[in-house]
């Protein structure tokens, strides 16, 4: 066993064999936003809500992973990447950029490492940049023995739809032949149509959680996706952008690991 395998291992329970994990990466290219204003206070949350992992920035795993640095605390999966997508930044076009390296990642703490892998772009040199860059990332993130999670999405410009169940099927299947471990992508619609996603992707599934949901309609969503095979979800905003943010933590944490495996 190769020790990307034993530290994939480490991001899921052991056992439901799923993971909970949260991302708070949204505020690197979105500055603070409600309820994220105090970082440490959300990083002190999420360890609370019970979180498997937590996805975030190299600086933020800098300045807050002590407050994981304990026996049993979740792992930190560090995104190194930023892609410049959804209007939070300056300019129009699409393009992709490496902000860390899998090494400094590392050296700060991470546990695994995220990437995008951006489908459906207006422009083919703009995908085969990001192709590019994944393989470099998955090549270092074999020589150093750590998990690589690609976050498979068809958000590009010529995109029909964010859940386009065949794009999203196509995609999650280059990101295991670039080399995930791990891949996190979109809810596309139905249990039936996420078992055909998940089917077609030889690693673990994670299911991402998109705009914020009322309470009771996220618990569903989720359901449906793990009905469909998912090994869990990685939500952001919809875990912890609400004023419920603990009781929905609780909530998501025991459906993840209390569900029947599909």
């Amino acid at each position: 066993m190769s020790g990307a395998e034993i530290r994939t291992g480490r991001l899921f329970n052991p056992d439901s064999g799923r993971s909970f994990m949260v991302a708070m990466d949204r505020t690197l290219s979105t500055g603070p936003e409600e309820f994220a204003e105090d970082s440490a206070g959300l990083v002190s949350s999420i360890v609370n809500g019970g979180a498997d992992a937590i996805l975030m920035s190299p600086g933020l795993i800098k300045r807050h992973g002590e407050l994981v640095a304990f026996r049993g605390g979740p792992a930190l999966v560090a995104r190194i990447d930023f892609p410049f997508l959804g209007g939070v930044t300056q300019g129009k076009g699409e393009e992709f950029r490496l902000i860390a390296s899998v090494e400094e990642a590392v050296s700060l703490g991470a546990d695994a490492i995220v990437v995008f892998l951006i489908g459906a772009q207006r422009e083919r040199r703009v995908f085969a940049e990001n192709l590019a860059a994944i393989g470099a990332v998955a090549a270092e993130t074999r020589r150093l023995g750590v998990p690589l999670l690609v976050e498979a999405v068809p958000w590009g410009d010529a995109s029909p739809s964010p859940q386009d169940p065949a794009l999203v099927a196509q995609l999650v299947r280059i990101a295991a032949e670039l080399g995930a471990d791990v891949v996190k992508t979109e809810f596309v619609g139905s249990s039936e149509a996420m078992r055909a996603v998940v089917e077609a992707c030889p690693v673990p599934v994670l299911v991402l959680g998109g705009p914020r949901l009322p309470l009771d309609q996220l618990l569903e969503r989720t359901s449906k996706a793990l009905s469909g095979g998912v090994r869990g979800v990685v939500f952001g905003r919809n875990s912890w952008q609400r004023p419920d943010a603990a009781e929905a933590m609780n909530l998501l944490r025991a459906l993840v690991h209390e569900s029947p495996m599909a």
